[in-house]
């Protein structure tokens, strides 16, 4: 169950970088910003939930970004850096909230949003 709905978290940050991307450019706050809305909406979060989920976007943001600007980027650090992030976000979440993001998750992957890389053949 733990593993799952890892998988399911780490498919979601991962959808959720790409999703939110209207501009390549945008600034680790902008991103922050615009996933904390995201979840925001999707998740009915409190303000302090709101404050602690902005604040870990943020962080992360940061991190991605540095590690993106390298001249190798270090694919496993960017992983380990999602799951931190995961792992993170569901000590936020209420057990409701972490059962809708695992539904999201699902209807996002079903609909070919899957950050995986796999798609599934129709």
């Amino acid at each position: 169950m733990k593993k799952g709905l890892f998988a399911i978290l780490l498919a979601f940050a991962s959808i959720t970088a790409f999703a939110q991307r209207p501009d390549a450019n945008a600034t680790p706050e902008q991103r922050a910003e615009a996933q904390t809305k995201t979840l925001t909406e999707s998740l009915k979060l409190t303000e302090d939930q709101q404050k602690q989920v902005y604040a870990l976007n943020l962080e992360r943001g940061k991190q991605m970004m540095e590690m993106r600007s390298a001249q190798t980027p270090d694919r496993e650090k960017m992983r380990e850096s999602m799951e931190a992030y995961n792992t993170a976000l569901v000590k936020i979440l209420t057990p409701e909230q972490q059962e809708s993001y695992k539904k999201i998750m699902e209807e996002r992957r079903g609909q070919g949003g899957g950050g995986g890389g796999r798609r599934q053949g129709n």
